[in-house]
Protein backbone atom coordinates (compact mmCIF):
# COMPACT_ATOMS: atom_id res chain seq x y z
CA UNK A 1 0.00 0.00 0.00
CA UNK A 2 1.06 3.48 -0.70
CA UNK A 3 -0.04 6.88 -0.23
CA UNK A 4 -0.37 9.53 -2.72
CA UNK A 5 -0.01 12.62 0.00
CA UNK A 6 1.80 11.26 2.68
CA UNK A 7 2.31 14.93 4.40
CA UNK A 8 -0.81 14.54 5.48
CA UNK A 9 0.27 12.36 8.56
CA UNK A 10 1.91 14.77 10.02
CA UNK A 11 -1.40 15.79 11.59
CA UNK A 12 -1.17 12.82 13.96
CA UNK A 13 1.42 14.58 15.64
CA UNK A 14 -1.42 16.98 17.28
CA UNK A 15 -2.54 13.38 18.62
CA UNK A 16 -0.39 13.39 21.58
CA UNK A 17 -0.73 16.84 23.08
CA UNK A 18 -4.46 16.45 22.97
CA UNK A 19 -4.36 13.36 25.06
CA UNK A 20 -2.10 14.46 27.61
CA UNK A 21 -4.47 17.33 27.66
CA UNK A 22 -7.29 15.43 27.94
CA UNK A 23 -6.30 12.29 30.00
CA UNK A 24 -4.47 13.92 32.67
CA UNK A 25 -7.05 15.28 34.69
CA UNK A 26 -9.29 11.91 34.23
CA UNK A 27 -8.31 10.19 37.41
CA UNK A 28 -10.46 10.53 40.46
CA UNK A 29 -8.33 13.00 42.34
CA UNK A 30 -9.09 15.48 39.94
CA UNK A 31 -12.91 15.09 40.15
CA UNK A 32 -13.90 17.89 42.30
CA UNK A 33 -17.73 16.96 42.40
CA UNK A 34 -16.09 14.46 45.10
CA UNK A 35 -16.69 17.19 47.81
CA UNK A 36 -20.34 17.40 47.33
CA UNK A 37 -21.04 14.30 45.89
CA UNK A 38 -21.25 11.43 47.53
CA UNK A 39 -19.09 8.52 45.87
CA UNK A 40 -22.07 5.63 45.45
CA UNK A 41 -24.63 8.63 44.34
CA UNK A 42 -22.34 10.24 41.88
CA UNK A 43 -23.16 8.57 38.62
CA UNK A 44 -26.92 8.85 39.75
CA UNK A 45 -26.72 12.67 40.52
CA UNK A 46 -23.83 13.67 38.07
CA UNK A 47 -23.51 12.59 34.23
CA UNK A 48 -20.15 12.63 32.63
CA UNK A 49 -18.11 12.48 35.51
CA UNK A 50 -17.78 8.69 34.72
CA UNK A 51 -13.59 7.89 33.86
CA UNK A 52 -14.84 5.19 31.89
CA UNK A 53 -17.00 6.92 29.67
CA UNK A 54 -14.89 9.76 28.92
CA UNK A 55 -12.03 7.29 28.13
CA UNK A 56 -13.87 5.53 25.69
CA UNK A 57 -15.47 8.74 23.92
CA UNK A 58 -11.62 10.11 23.57
CA UNK A 59 -10.31 6.98 22.23
CA UNK A 60 -12.98 7.17 19.70
CA UNK A 61 -12.40 10.81 18.91
CA UNK A 62 -8.73 10.41 18.39
CA UNK A 63 -9.04 7.19 16.52
CA UNK A 64 -11.81 8.96 14.10
CA UNK A 65 -9.29 12.11 13.49
CA UNK A 66 -6.39 9.47 13.00
CA UNK A 67 -8.79 7.53 10.12
CA UNK A 68 -9.50 10.64 8.99
CA UNK A 69 -6.22 11.77 8.28
CA UNK A 70 -5.60 8.39 6.89
CA UNK A 71 -7.95 8.85 4.28
CA UNK A 72 -6.69 12.75 3.61
CA UNK A 73 -3.08 11.09 2.86
CA UNK A 74 -5.06 9.02 0.24
CA UNK A 75 -3.80 5.25 0.71
CA UNK A 76 -3.68 3.74 -2.74
CA UNK A 77 -3.57 -0.48 -2.97
CA UNK A 78 -3.63 -2.41 -6.23
CA UNK A 79 -4.02 -1.04 -10.05
CA UNK A 80 -6.62 -0.51 -12.53
CA UNK A 81 -6.14 -0.15 -16.02
CA UNK A 82 -8.93 2.26 -18.05
CA UNK A 83 -10.02 1.36 -21.40
CA UNK A 84 -10.21 3.79 -24.07
CA UNK A 85 -11.28 3.83 -27.73
CA UNK A 86 -10.29 5.59 -30.66
CA UNK A 87 -12.53 5.81 -33.76
CA UNK A 88 -10.56 7.38 -37.12
CA UNK A 89 -8.70 6.65 -39.93
CA UNK A 90 -5.16 4.97 -40.44
CA UNK A 91 -3.03 6.83 -41.84
CA UNK A 92 1.32 6.46 -41.76
CA UNK A 93 3.37 9.24 -42.06
CA UNK A 94 6.61 8.63 -44.10
CA UNK A 95 9.64 11.12 -43.72
CA UNK A 96 12.90 10.73 -45.81
CA UNK A 97 16.07 10.88 -44.07
CA UNK A 98 18.19 10.48 -46.68
CA UNK A 99 21.39 12.96 -46.43
CA UNK A 100 19.57 14.95 -48.99
CA UNK A 101 17.01 16.67 -47.12
CA UNK A 102 20.07 18.15 -45.07
CA UNK A 103 19.71 20.53 -48.08
CA UNK A 104 19.04 24.35 -47.58
CA UNK A 105 16.68 25.11 -49.82
CA UNK A 106 13.78 25.27 -47.34
CA UNK A 107 14.73 27.25 -43.81
CA UNK A 108 16.44 25.25 -42.06
CA UNK A 109 16.59 22.44 -44.30
CA UNK A 110 14.15 19.93 -45.83
CA UNK A 111 14.35 17.88 -42.76
CA UNK A 112 13.57 20.25 -40.32
CA UNK A 113 10.49 22.36 -42.44
CA UNK A 114 9.62 18.13 -42.92
CA UNK A 115 9.48 17.61 -39.20
CA UNK A 116 7.53 21.04 -38.90
CA UNK A 117 4.80 20.13 -41.18
CA UNK A 118 4.46 16.25 -39.80
CA UNK A 119 3.74 17.96 -36.64
CA UNK A 120 1.03 20.38 -37.80
CA UNK A 121 -0.40 17.40 -39.64
CA UNK A 122 -1.10 15.58 -36.60
CA UNK A 123 -2.61 18.26 -34.82
CA UNK A 124 -5.20 18.09 -37.69
CA UNK A 125 -5.70 14.74 -37.48
CA UNK A 126 -7.00 14.45 -33.96
CA UNK A 127 -9.04 11.34 -33.99
CA UNK A 128 -6.94 9.58 -36.61
CA UNK A 129 -4.60 6.51 -35.75
CA UNK A 130 -0.85 7.40 -37.36
CA UNK A 131 2.66 5.87 -37.49
CA UNK A 132 6.32 7.14 -37.97
CA UNK A 133 8.37 5.75 -40.72
CA UNK A 134 11.50 6.94 -41.34
CA UNK A 135 13.42 5.87 -44.79
CA UNK A 136 16.59 6.37 -47.05
CA UNK A 137 18.44 3.12 -48.37
CA UNK A 138 15.80 1.24 -46.46
CA UNK A 139 12.25 1.68 -44.54
CA UNK A 140 12.31 0.97 -40.58
CA UNK A 141 8.87 2.43 -38.44
CA UNK A 142 9.72 4.45 -36.05
CA UNK A 143 6.18 4.28 -33.85
CA UNK A 144 3.74 1.86 -34.81
CA UNK A 145 -0.36 2.42 -35.59
CA UNK A 146 -1.43 5.06 -32.29
CA UNK A 147 -3.08 7.54 -31.40
CA UNK A 148 -0.40 8.28 -28.59
CA UNK A 149 0.15 12.22 -30.41
CA UNK A 150 3.13 12.46 -27.48
CA UNK A 151 5.43 9.03 -28.62
CA UNK A 152 4.27 10.44 -32.54
CA UNK A 153 6.43 13.79 -31.58
CA UNK A 154 8.76 13.14 -29.06
CA UNK A 155 9.79 10.09 -31.99
CA UNK A 156 9.31 12.97 -34.94
CA UNK A 157 11.63 15.07 -32.75
CA UNK A 158 14.65 12.72 -32.61
CA UNK A 159 14.40 11.84 -36.27
CA UNK A 160 17.76 12.15 -38.13
CA UNK A 161 19.91 11.64 -40.90
CA UNK A 162 21.12 8.92 -38.61
CA UNK A 163 17.52 7.06 -38.08
CA UNK A 164 18.02 4.83 -40.75
CA UNK A 165 21.32 2.60 -41.15
CA UNK A 166 21.42 2.36 -45.39
CA UNK A 167 22.06 5.27 -46.92
CA UNK A 168 20.41 6.71 -50.36
CA UNK A 169 16.52 7.11 -51.05
CA UNK A 170 14.90 3.88 -51.85
CA UNK A 171 11.34 4.89 -52.39
CA UNK A 172 9.91 1.85 -53.37
CA UNK A 173 11.39 -0.30 -50.48
CA UNK A 174 9.28 2.99 -48.28
CA UNK A 175 6.07 2.40 -50.10
CA UNK A 176 6.10 -1.19 -49.96
CA UNK A 177 7.34 -1.15 -46.21
CA UNK A 178 4.28 1.04 -44.98
CA UNK A 179 2.11 -0.74 -47.26
CA UNK A 180 3.18 -4.06 -45.48
CA UNK A 181 2.09 -2.23 -41.95
CA UNK A 182 -1.00 -0.61 -43.12
CA UNK A 183 -2.53 -3.75 -44.22
CA UNK A 184 -1.66 -5.59 -40.76
CA UNK A 185 -4.07 -2.44 -39.26
CA UNK A 186 -7.11 -4.16 -40.77
CA UNK A 187 -8.59 -1.08 -41.99
CA UNK A 188 -10.14 -1.84 -45.22
CA UNK A 189 -8.40 1.32 -46.60
CA UNK A 190 -5.70 3.63 -45.09
CA UNK A 191 -3.78 6.04 -46.13
CA UNK A 192 0.46 6.74 -46.51
CA UNK A 193 1.90 10.47 -46.42
CA UNK A 194 5.27 10.80 -47.89
CA UNK A 195 7.43 13.46 -46.70
CA UNK A 196 10.26 13.44 -49.37
CA UNK A 197 12.41 15.36 -52.05
CA UNK A 198 11.54 12.86 -54.28
CA UNK A 199 15.41 11.59 -55.52
CA UNK A 200 14.57 7.96 -55.96
CA UNK A 201 17.95 5.92 -56.42
CA UNK A 202 16.76 2.66 -55.87
CA UNK A 203 13.58 0.54 -57.08
CA UNK A 204 10.03 0.95 -59.26
CA UNK A 205 8.54 3.30 -56.59
CA UNK A 206 5.40 3.90 -59.46
CA UNK A 207 5.02 0.06 -59.35
CA UNK A 208 5.13 0.36 -55.84
CA UNK A 209 2.41 2.64 -55.03
CA UNK A 210 0.23 1.17 -57.60
CA UNK A 211 0.07 -2.14 -55.99
CA UNK A 212 -0.28 -0.46 -52.67
CA UNK A 213 -3.08 1.02 -54.63
CA UNK A 214 -4.89 -2.30 -54.94
CA UNK A 215 -4.41 -2.82 -51.27
CA UNK A 216 -6.61 0.18 -50.71
CA UNK A 217 -3.73 2.35 -49.40
CA UNK A 218 -4.21 6.04 -50.95
CA UNK A 219 -0.67 7.84 -51.18
CA UNK A 220 -0.24 11.35 -50.58
CA UNK A 221 3.17 12.69 -52.05
CA UNK A 222 3.97 15.87 -50.55
CA UNK A 223 7.84 17.26 -52.23
CA UNK A 224 10.10 18.91 -49.83
CA UNK A 225 12.26 21.27 -51.49
CA UNK A 226 12.90 23.38 -54.59
CA UNK A 227 12.95 22.66 -58.39
CA UNK A 228 16.68 24.64 -58.47
CA UNK A 229 18.32 22.52 -56.15
CA UNK A 230 20.91 23.03 -53.17
CA UNK A 231 24.11 21.64 -52.38
CA UNK A 232 24.16 19.37 -49.40
CA UNK A 233 26.37 20.46 -46.52
CA UNK A 234 28.35 18.04 -44.27
CA UNK A 235 26.88 17.39 -41.01
CA UNK A 236 30.13 18.03 -39.52
CA UNK A 237 32.60 20.60 -39.44
CA UNK A 238 35.94 19.85 -41.18
CA UNK A 239 38.60 22.16 -41.03
CA UNK A 240 37.80 25.76 -40.35
CA UNK A 241 34.81 25.94 -43.00
CA UNK A 242 31.44 24.34 -43.60
CA UNK A 243 31.94 21.40 -46.34
CA UNK A 244 29.69 20.03 -48.72
CA UNK A 245 29.21 16.67 -50.51
CA UNK A 246 31.06 15.81 -53.60
CA UNK A 247 30.47 13.39 -56.11
CA UNK A 248 33.41 10.86 -57.41
CA UNK A 249 34.48 13.95 -59.63
CA UNK A 250 35.16 16.22 -57.21
CA UNK A 251 31.88 18.08 -58.28
CA UNK A 252 29.57 19.21 -55.77
CA UNK A 253 26.39 17.32 -55.14
CA UNK A 254 23.00 19.28 -56.07
CA UNK A 255 19.93 17.82 -54.84
CA UNK A 256 16.96 19.08 -56.65
CA UNK A 257 12.84 18.45 -55.99
CA UNK A 258 11.58 16.04 -58.64
CA UNK A 259 7.71 17.10 -58.87
CA UNK A 260 7.23 14.85 -62.06
CA UNK A 261 8.23 11.63 -60.02
CA UNK A 262 6.08 12.30 -57.08
CA UNK A 263 3.13 13.42 -59.12
CA UNK A 264 3.42 9.86 -61.14
CA UNK A 265 3.47 8.16 -57.62
CA UNK A 266 0.24 10.18 -56.22
CA UNK A 267 -1.44 9.05 -59.32
CA UNK A 268 -0.14 5.31 -59.77
CA UNK A 269 -1.16 5.60 -55.37
CA UNK A 270 -4.90 7.18 -56.15
CA UNK A 271 -4.04 10.17 -54.25
CA UNK A 272 -2.80 13.63 -54.46
CA UNK A 273 0.76 15.52 -55.32
CA UNK A 274 1.52 18.63 -52.71
CA UNK A 275 4.39 21.47 -52.77
CA UNK A 276 6.16 22.22 -49.44
CA UNK A 277 7.53 25.52 -49.54
CA UNK A 278 7.96 28.30 -47.12
CA UNK A 279 4.17 28.17 -46.35
CA UNK A 280 2.38 25.71 -44.00
CA UNK A 281 1.50 23.00 -45.51
CA UNK A 282 -2.49 22.77 -46.67
CA UNK A 283 -3.99 20.51 -43.99
CA UNK A 284 -7.24 20.85 -45.48
CA UNK A 285 -6.56 19.66 -48.48
CA UNK A 286 -5.23 16.66 -47.25
CA UNK A 287 -8.25 15.89 -45.05
CA UNK A 288 -10.42 16.26 -48.09
CA UNK A 289 -8.62 13.25 -49.44
CA UNK A 290 -8.44 11.30 -46.42
CA UNK A 291 -12.58 11.75 -46.37
CA UNK A 292 -12.66 8.93 -48.42
CA UNK A 293 -10.84 6.87 -46.33
CA UNK A 294 -13.11 3.97 -43.69
CA UNK A 295 -12.65 5.02 -39.86
CA UNK A 296 -12.12 2.21 -37.47
CA UNK A 297 -13.07 2.31 -33.95
CA UNK A 298 -9.61 1.01 -31.65
CA UNK A 299 -9.66 0.06 -27.98
CA UNK A 300 -6.06 0.90 -26.87
CA UNK A 301 -5.13 0.79 -22.43
CA UNK A 302 -3.71 3.61 -20.76
CA UNK A 303 -1.41 3.50 -17.98
CA UNK A 304 -1.94 1.57 -15.12
CA UNK A 305 -3.59 3.97 -12.32
CA UNK A 306 -3.34 3.09 -8.65
CA UNK A 307 -6.64 2.55 -6.77
CA UNK A 308 -8.25 4.82 -4.00
CA UNK A 309 -8.84 3.72 -1.03
CA UNK A 310 -9.68 6.53 0.77
CA UNK A 311 -12.81 5.53 1.17
CA UNK A 312 -12.35 2.76 3.93
CA UNK A 313 -10.57 4.65 6.46
CA UNK A 314 -13.15 7.75 5.76
CA UNK A 315 -16.09 5.97 6.03
CA UNK A 316 -15.05 4.18 9.19
CA UNK A 317 -13.90 7.00 11.10
CA UNK A 318 -17.20 9.17 10.03
CA UNK A 319 -19.20 6.37 11.03
CA UNK A 320 -17.48 6.12 14.73
CA UNK A 321 -18.50 10.32 15.03
CA UNK A 322 -21.88 9.36 14.40
CA UNK A 323 -22.31 6.66 16.33
CA UNK A 324 -20.86 8.63 19.02
CA UNK A 325 -22.45 11.63 18.61
CA UNK A 326 -26.00 9.49 18.59
CA UNK A 327 -24.75 8.29 22.23
CA UNK A 328 -24.67 11.58 23.19
CA UNK A 329 -27.90 12.46 21.78
CA UNK A 330 -29.56 9.71 24.16
CA UNK A 331 -28.23 11.04 26.92
CA UNK A 332 -28.64 14.47 26.57
CA UNK A 333 -30.92 16.20 24.04
CA UNK A 334 -29.56 19.51 24.65
CA UNK A 335 -26.23 18.50 22.81
CA UNK A 336 -28.77 17.70 19.97
CA UNK A 337 -28.02 20.56 17.55
CA UNK A 338 -24.55 21.77 17.90
CA UNK A 339 -23.72 18.19 17.81
CA UNK A 340 -25.85 17.56 14.56
CA UNK A 341 -24.31 20.70 13.03
CA UNK A 342 -20.68 19.63 14.22
CA UNK A 343 -21.41 16.18 12.17
CA UNK A 344 -22.69 18.07 8.87
CA UNK A 345 -19.97 20.31 9.00
CA UNK A 346 -17.39 17.39 8.85
CA UNK A 347 -19.00 15.65 6.24
CA UNK A 348 -19.27 18.72 3.81
CA UNK A 349 -15.45 19.31 4.89
CA UNK A 350 -14.23 15.93 4.25
CA UNK A 351 -16.28 16.08 1.16
CA UNK A 352 -14.84 19.45 0.04
CA UNK A 353 -11.50 17.86 0.51
CA UNK A 354 -12.10 14.97 -1.41
CA UNK A 355 -12.72 16.66 -4.41
CA UNK A 356 -9.93 19.15 -4.47
CA UNK A 357 -7.53 15.88 -4.14
CA UNK A 358 -8.41 13.69 -7.06
CA UNK A 359 -9.16 17.70 -9.57
CA UNK A 360 -5.50 18.34 -10.49
CA UNK A 361 -3.32 20.76 -12.56
CA UNK A 362 -2.04 18.03 -14.90
CA UNK A 363 -4.51 18.03 -17.71
CA UNK A 364 -4.67 21.46 -17.64
CA UNK A 365 -0.79 21.84 -18.43
CA UNK A 366 -0.42 18.84 -20.83
CA UNK A 367 -3.79 21.07 -23.09
CA UNK A 368 -1.11 23.48 -23.14
CA UNK A 369 1.80 21.24 -24.21
CA UNK A 370 -0.46 19.24 -26.81
CA UNK A 371 -1.33 22.85 -28.18
CA UNK A 372 2.45 24.22 -28.82
CA UNK A 373 1.54 26.45 -25.84
CA UNK A 374 5.34 25.09 -24.42
CA UNK A 375 5.58 28.78 -22.18
CA UNK A 376 2.37 28.18 -20.63
CA UNK A 377 3.11 24.95 -20.06
CA UNK A 378 6.25 25.48 -18.38
CA UNK A 379 4.26 28.29 -15.67
CA UNK A 380 1.58 25.32 -15.53
CA UNK A 381 3.76 22.69 -14.49
CA UNK A 382 5.93 25.21 -11.96
CA UNK A 383 3.28 25.96 -10.14
CA UNK A 384 1.50 23.20 -10.17
CA UNK A 385 4.89 21.51 -8.77
CA UNK A 386 4.99 24.43 -5.94
CA UNK A 387 1.42 23.39 -4.67
CA UNK A 388 1.99 19.14 -4.81
CA UNK A 389 2.65 17.67 -1.65
CA UNK A 390 2.59 14.38 -3.36
CA UNK A 391 6.99 13.45 -4.23
CA UNK A 392 5.46 11.04 -6.68
CA UNK A 393 3.45 13.78 -8.24
CA UNK A 394 5.86 16.17 -8.39
CA UNK A 395 8.35 13.17 -10.06
CA UNK A 396 5.65 13.12 -12.52
CA UNK A 397 5.19 17.09 -13.02
CA UNK A 398 9.27 17.42 -13.63
CA UNK A 399 9.12 15.42 -16.12
CA UNK A 400 5.63 17.40 -17.65
CA UNK A 401 8.07 19.99 -17.05
CA UNK A 402 11.33 18.65 -18.44
CA UNK A 403 9.40 18.07 -21.56
CA UNK A 404 7.96 21.34 -22.10
CA UNK A 405 11.32 23.24 -21.73
CA UNK A 406 12.58 20.40 -23.91
CA UNK A 407 10.52 21.70 -26.94
CA UNK A 408 10.57 25.26 -26.02
CA UNK A 409 14.66 24.98 -26.12
CA UNK A 410 15.21 25.72 -22.67
CA UNK A 411 18.01 22.99 -22.29
CA UNK A 412 18.93 23.92 -18.50
CA UNK A 413 15.49 24.18 -17.22
CA UNK A 414 14.77 20.62 -18.94
CA UNK A 415 17.38 19.59 -17.56
CA UNK A 416 16.65 20.81 -13.32
CA UNK A 417 12.94 19.57 -14.03
CA UNK A 418 14.75 15.91 -15.35
CA UNK A 419 17.77 15.99 -12.33
CA UNK A 420 14.46 16.27 -10.14
CA UNK A 421 12.37 13.50 -11.60
CA UNK A 422 14.91 11.23 -10.68
CA UNK A 423 14.76 11.99 -6.91
CA UNK A 424 11.64 9.33 -7.35
CA UNK A 425 11.69 5.86 -6.05
CA UNK A 426 9.12 4.96 -9.14
CA UNK A 427 11.79 2.91 -11.82
CA UNK A 428 9.41 3.75 -14.87
CA UNK A 429 9.72 7.62 -13.64
CA UNK A 430 13.52 7.07 -13.47
CA UNK A 431 13.84 5.69 -16.55
CA UNK A 432 11.83 8.11 -18.29
CA UNK A 433 13.91 10.80 -16.68
CA UNK A 434 17.43 9.24 -17.47
CA UNK A 435 16.21 8.95 -21.00
CA UNK A 436 15.49 12.97 -21.66
CA UNK A 437 18.47 13.69 -19.67
CA UNK A 438 20.53 11.95 -22.36
CA UNK A 439 18.19 13.40 -25.08
CA UNK A 440 18.02 16.74 -23.70
CA UNK A 441 22.50 17.02 -22.69
CA UNK A 442 22.46 15.57 -26.67
CA UNK A 443 20.96 18.23 -28.33
CA UNK A 444 23.03 20.88 -25.63
CA UNK A 445 25.53 19.74 -26.79
CA UNK A 446 24.37 19.70 -31.01
CA UNK A 447 23.52 23.34 -30.41
CA UNK A 448 26.84 24.55 -29.43
CA UNK A 449 28.07 23.02 -32.68
CA UNK A 450 26.24 25.26 -35.02
CA UNK A 451 28.70 27.15 -36.99
CA UNK A 452 27.89 31.21 -35.88
CA UNK A 453 27.94 33.51 -38.80
CA UNK A 454 30.52 36.28 -39.28
CA UNK A 455 30.85 39.02 -40.96
CA UNK A 456 32.45 37.59 -44.07
CA UNK A 457 30.36 35.18 -46.60
CA UNK A 458 31.54 32.35 -44.62
CA UNK A 459 30.51 30.96 -41.22
CA UNK A 460 32.91 31.02 -38.14
CA UNK A 461 33.59 27.18 -36.48
CA UNK A 462 32.57 26.73 -33.46
CA UNK A 463 35.11 27.30 -30.65
CA UNK A 464 37.38 25.27 -28.97
CA UNK A 465 35.70 25.83 -25.79
CA UNK A 466 32.22 24.94 -27.55
CA UNK A 467 33.51 21.66 -28.84
CA UNK A 468 35.08 20.48 -25.30
CA UNK A 469 31.78 21.57 -24.39
CA UNK A 470 30.02 19.59 -26.63
CA UNK A 471 32.08 16.59 -25.54
CA UNK A 472 31.38 16.43 -22.19
CA UNK A 473 27.18 16.94 -22.52
CA UNK A 474 27.08 13.48 -25.35
CA UNK A 475 29.58 11.86 -22.35
CA UNK A 476 26.47 12.67 -20.03
CA UNK A 477 24.31 12.06 -22.27
CA UNK A 478 25.49 8.36 -22.83
CA UNK A 479 25.76 7.75 -19.58
CA UNK A 480 22.03 8.55 -18.88
CA UNK A 481 21.01 6.62 -21.37
CA UNK A 482 22.81 3.73 -20.04
CA UNK A 483 21.23 4.36 -16.84
CA UNK A 484 17.84 4.08 -18.84
CA UNK A 485 18.81 0.66 -20.18
CA UNK A 486 19.85 -0.70 -16.84
CA UNK A 487 16.31 0.06 -15.36
CA UNK A 488 14.46 -1.20 -18.60
CA UNK A 489 17.12 -3.67 -20.94
CA UNK A 490 13.89 -3.47 -23.29
CA UNK A 491 14.28 -0.03 -23.89
CA UNK A 492 15.42 0.06 -27.70
CA UNK A 493 15.36 3.85 -27.74
CA UNK A 494 18.39 4.08 -25.63
CA UNK A 495 20.07 1.59 -27.52
CA UNK A 496 19.58 3.36 -30.38
CA UNK A 497 20.83 6.48 -28.90
CA UNK A 498 23.75 5.66 -27.45
CA UNK A 499 25.50 4.00 -31.18
CA UNK A 500 24.20 7.44 -32.73
CA UNK A 501 25.61 9.27 -29.91
CA UNK A 502 29.16 7.49 -29.97
CA UNK A 503 29.36 7.59 -33.36
CA UNK A 504 29.07 11.37 -33.83
CA UNK A 505 31.47 11.60 -30.72
CA UNK A 506 34.31 9.65 -32.90
CA UNK A 507 33.43 12.36 -35.96
CA UNK A 508 33.86 15.21 -33.46
CA UNK A 509 36.75 13.56 -31.48
CA UNK A 510 38.61 13.05 -35.57
CA UNK A 511 37.65 16.59 -36.40
CA UNK A 512 39.36 18.20 -33.25
CA UNK A 513 42.37 16.35 -34.20
CA UNK A 514 42.36 17.13 -37.39
CA UNK A 515 42.16 20.87 -36.51
CA UNK A 516 44.94 20.65 -34.30
CA UNK A 517 47.37 19.69 -36.55
CA UNK A 518 46.71 21.77 -39.07
CA UNK A 519 47.04 24.24 -36.74
CA UNK A 520 50.93 22.95 -35.68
Amino acid sequence: MTFADPVWFWGLTLLLPLILFQFCPIGPNHDRTSAFVAEKLRNQLVHGTSCKRRAVRSVVLYLSYALIITALARPQWGSEEEPSYSKGRTVMLAIDASRSMLAQDLTPNRLDRAKLAAYDLIEALPEDLIGLMAFSGSASVMVPITPDREALRESIDQLDTYAVARGGTNLAEAINQANSTLKESEAESHALILFTDGENLEGNAIEEAAKANEDGTLIIAIGVGSEQGSVIPEQTIRGNKQTFIRDENGELVRSKLDSKALEDIAESGGGIFLRLDTKSLNSTIIQEALETLDTKETEFRDQKTPIERFAWPLSIGISLILGLLLSDLLISLLMKTSKVAISVFFIVAITGQDSRLIAGPISESKEFYDAGQFDKAIKSYQSAIDESKSANRTAQLNLGLGASAFSANNHELALNAFSSALLSENKPVQEAAHYNLGNTLFRKGEKLLVPKSGSGPSESPPSKENIESAIKDWEGAIEHYQSALNINPKNTNAQHNIDVVKKRLEELNQDQQENEDQQE
